[in-house]
């Protein structure tokens, strides 16, 4: 009789040991909680604007002063677009739906201007992870307010989302400012 009660009570210890070894060896190992579908928040740091479904990289800023004119009367910014996604799109769709260039709070008017250093593909079309460089020339209002760059997730690219404080225009992502080299 005390065989069975001694077998039976090592039976249990053993049954008892077994289930806190394996609660303990679940509890070690630690649980992947990261979605592998997040994407990065849309931002615009450093010249770069990180958005849902492209990367715009400013490369450059350059004045143009109009020929016979002491003061410069233009800017242009060369770009590089990524196209993060499956849509195709043209390096200036990308650079017009996300990116507002003002100066003294004024928006500013885009106008043509060919030149040799400034590369001029704005319409060429960028597929799924193909990069493209381009240029956007904008007339300035005056010769020494500096020039902000606003970019925004774009409400086309944006699901609207009854929680969020998003704005019906789109999210903003930041702005940058860029002085005037005379």
């Amino acid at each position: 009789m005390k065989k069975q009660i001694i077998l039976g009570l090592a039976a249990v210890c053993t049954l008892t040991l077994a289930g806190c070894s394996s609660s303990n060896h679940s509890q070690s190992k630690p649980k992947n909680t990261t979605s592998k579908t997040t994407s990065q928040q849309p931002s615009f740091r450093n010249n770069v604007a990180q958005l849902n479904d492209k990367t715009i990289r400013i490369k450059g800023v350059k004045t143009i002063k109009q020929p016979n004119e002491s003061t410069p009367s233009m800017v242009a910014f060369i770009y590089q677009v990524k196209n993060k996604s499956n849509h195709e799109m043209t390096a200036m769709q990308a650079w017009d739906s996300n990116m507002k260039v003002t100066q003294n709070k004024q928006e500013l008017a885009k106008t043509k201007f060919s030149d040799d250093s400034l590369p001029n593909n704005p319409d060429e079309t960028i597929a799924k992870g193909q990069t493209v460089k381009s240029s956007v020339v904008y007339k300035l209002s005056n010769d020494k307010d500096a020039i902000s760059i606003n970019a925004s997730q774009g409400i086309n690219q944006n699901a609207i989302d009854q929680n969020s404080n998003q704005q019906i225009d789109g999210t903003n992502v930041g702005t940058q400012t860029f002085a005037i080299n005379q």
